[in-house]
């Protein structure tokens, strides 16, 4: 039973410090997680702004590419001579403008999958923190209980001590005494009919002997009773 009961103890106490360290790793990681999303929300509004800038740009192309028509227009109004050259810039400007307005719906385009992105990796860090914060509140659980068990069991320790009036050090040496016993029996089964009976009588007496007067509790073991000493 105290080999039980101290076995359990050492197992509650294990199981103590496992949830005490999963405590603080949870933490730690809590604290990453809780960084990382901070660091995602404010990259999602830095691209929510690029992609305002954009659609400002864009914008910007496309009426720069009309002004650039209506100048167009204005120079074939004016004719050959005195409308050429205006017509030239115009067909410059536009075809600029026409490009510009491309890159600025690429960027677009691509500041959108980026967003779209990032919100997905936003939802699962916010995931990942109710999941942390869920297993932060476990492991303190758990080891609350592991440190309520190990009270308990100390104190039923102490109870069942003092109602049984035994000692569990003195158990556990006995347990061990009743081992070793039992080895030398096996060891003594093993010798019988290899070793001359005298020859074990004569190495072992004295020991028998000694452990004989322990076991009958005749006081001092060295005393030799038929001497009367």
């Amino acid at each position: 039973m105290w080999s039980a009961h101290e076995r359990a103890l050492v197992r509650v106490r294990d199981a103590g410090a496992a949830s005490q360290r999963i405590t603080a790793t949870a933490g730690r990681q809590r604290s990453a997680v809780d960084a990382a999303v901070e660091r995602t929300r404010a990259l999602s509004a830095r691209v929510a702004e690029l992609q305002a800038g954009s659609s400002r740009a864009l914008d910007a192309f496309e009426r720069l590419s009309l002004v650039a028509l209506n100048a167009g227009l204005e120079g074939a109004r004016l004719g050959q001579s005195d409308g050429k050259p205006l017509a030239l810039v115009a067909d410059e400007v536009r075809s600029h403008a026409s490009r510009g307005a491309d890159a600025a719906r690429d960027l677009g385009t691509n500041l959108g999958q980026l967003a779209s992105e990032l919100a997905q990796l936003e939802s699962q860090m916010a995931q990942a923190q109710s999941v942390v914060a869920e297993v932060a509140q476990d492991s303190a659980r758990a080891a609350g209980a592991a440190s309520d068990a190990e009270v308990a069991l100390i104190d039923m320790g102490e109870r069942v001590k003092k109602t049984t009036g035994s000692d569990p050090e003195i158990v556990r040496a006995t347990a061990e005494v009743a081992d070793r016993a039992r080895a030398l029996v096996a060891s003594l089964s093993a010798l019988s009919g290899k070793v001359p009976h005298s020859l074990l009588v004569g190495a072992l007496g004295p020991a028998v002997e000694s452990l004989a007067h322990l076991l009958v509790g005749d006081g001092d073991p060295g005393v030799d009773r038929n001497r009367g000493v």
